[in-house]
Order: C-alpha cells, then structure tokens, then sequence
C-alpha cells in the first residue's frame, strides 16, 4: 500500500512552489547584496587568496590555445574580460546585477577594450546555445559557483553553451570552515572537493581536465585556497 501523500500530485506541486519561492528569495537576497556592495567589489575580493596569481594562472590555462569566442559567467566587475579580451576573437560576459554590469561596461570602456559586451542573464538559464556548430570555444566561472544554490545545474548550462570541443574553467575555492563568509558575503558554498567539481563536468557531459590549486601565502591569516578546474566538452567525430 502507497504511503498516503507520497505520489500526490498536489504534494509535490506544492513542493516544486515552496522550492521555487526559496530560490527565488535566495536570488533576491544576493542581487540586494551585489548592489550594495558594487562599488566595493574590487575591496572585497581583497579578502580572497593571491588575486594576481590566479589570474596568471587562469590565462596560462585558457590562453596556451586559441579561445576564439569567449563567456564569462557571472562577470561581475567585468575583470575577467578586462584579462582574456585581448586574448579572444570575441568576449561576452553575463551577470544578474545591473550594477556589476554598469561597472564592467566602464572598465572596458576605459581598458579601451572594443571586442567585450556585457548584457543582462541568469547562469541558470543562459540564452546560448552550441548545438549546430555554434557556442563558445571557453566558458569561465571566476569565483560564481559558491554564491549558487546548484551548481551544478550552472555547470550543465555552461557545458550547453560551449561548442564542440569548447573548455570550461571554474575558479573557486577549495574546501575551507570559514563560516562567516555565508553571512557576510552571501556565500551559499563554502569551498568544493575535486571529487564534487568533476562530477559536474561528468554530468554535463563534459570530460575533466585536471586541476590546480593556488594555495595562500604562508601568515597571510584567513585567506583562501584558489583551485582552477578545466574540461572540455568532446570533438565532433570526424567524417
């Protein structure tokens, strides 16, 4: 005999809303957070392990090959464009925070940088597509995935909107206790494991590429481990 309310249809409508209703507060929460502290971003990320580093590393990963058409996913302050612009065909970045959005159109603007756009998106619904010889030959997610709620499901929109044979690269933490970053910086995750990460890729169909970690400088107090993960998503086959 079935469980009273385990299958019913209204049970788990009901569900699907509360679920959607704390989604959609959660994503309120970190807009009026990324508006508040706009203007502060740069002062912010102060706080995480060697920025200068990192971004020398992101660039050995992604610029040894050709990126051609480049997506930054949750471009924020648009820095990330700023960096791998002059390295891509074309370079587009996304953000839910039309205040990002308002400082990275001046960063590029000033960085003289023609061949960056920015626009107005959601990593979870990204309005790309690579299906039929179209997407982006890379993907970056420069510290984005630790503000979701599913990560994972970002991870698979990115693997849509890369073209055959694109890369992904996420930058984000490693597994850290550092418990007040959820309440004053709206961290949502505190850190992944290797083992989390690649098993994103793998469900999005994507193949992993290995992994760095950027540790901090020793006595540097609370900063945080950067890691870099690659994949790729598979080549057509020839014919």
């Amino acid at each position: 005999r079935a469980i009273a309310g385990l299958a019913d249809p209204a049970h788990q409508e009901a569900d699907r809303a509360r679920l959607t209703h704390v989604r959609e507060a959660r994503a309120q929460a970190a807009a009026a957070y990324f508006k508040a502290n706009a203007a502060e971003w740069g002062r912010i990320r102060a706080l995480h392990a060697p920025e200068q580093e990192v971004e020398d590393a992101i660039v050995r990963q992604l610029a040894g090959a050709p990126i051609g058409d480049l997506l930054d996913a949750g471009t924020g302050t648009g820095r990330m464009l700023e960096l791998l612009a002059p390295h891509a065909g074309r370079a587009v970045g996304i953000d839910i925070s039309s205040d990002m959005l308002a400082i990275a159109r001046d960063r590029l603007l000033r960085a003289g940088i023609s061949n960056a756009q920015v626009r107005l998106a959601d990593t979870y619904r990204l309005p790309f597509d690579g299906a039929d010889g179209a997407g982006f030959d890379v993907v970056l997610f420069h510290q984005v995935l630790h503000y979701l709620d599913d990560p994972g499901a970002a991870v698979a929109q990115a693997a849509r909107a890369l073209g055959a044979g694109g890369r992904l690269l996420v930058a984000d933490f490693a597994p850290h206790g550092l418990e007040f970053l959820r309440d004053e910086f709206a961290h949502r995750r505190l850190g992944f494991a290797d083992r989390e990460v690649e098993g994103w890729f793998t469900a999005a169909g994507l193949q992993p590429r290995g992994a760095q970690t950027i540790a901090p400088n020793a006595g540097t107090g609370e900063k945080l481990t950067v890691k870099l993960w690659l994949a790729q998503k598979k080549k057509r086959d020839a014919v």
